[in-house]
């Protein structure tokens, strides 16, 4: 089994425990592919710039991370 990703962990704590995401979305691929993509249209419409600065943070520091990593350096 693989680690959990990112969009894993963050519809883990967004979504109600007793609701299984993972089932819905196998069960209906097409309707999950569709609601997914609405939302995300509708959000980055109203939040786009807002979510590219997290985004592009995001990557930021992931990166200087993995090259700290490669360095040998341990952040202290």
């Amino acid at each position: 089994m693989r680690p959990p990703s990112l969009a894993d962990e963050l519809l883990d704590e967004v979504m109600p425990e007793e609701l299984d995401w993972v089932r819905l979305v196998r069960s209906y691929p097409k309707t999950s592919l569709a609601v997914a993509a609405l939302g995300g249209f509708l959000l980055a419409r109203s939040r786009g710039p807002a979510l590219l600065g997290a985004i592009g943070s995001l990557a930021a520091a992931r990166v200087t991370a993995q090259f700290g990593e490669l360095l040998g350096e341990d952040g202290a």
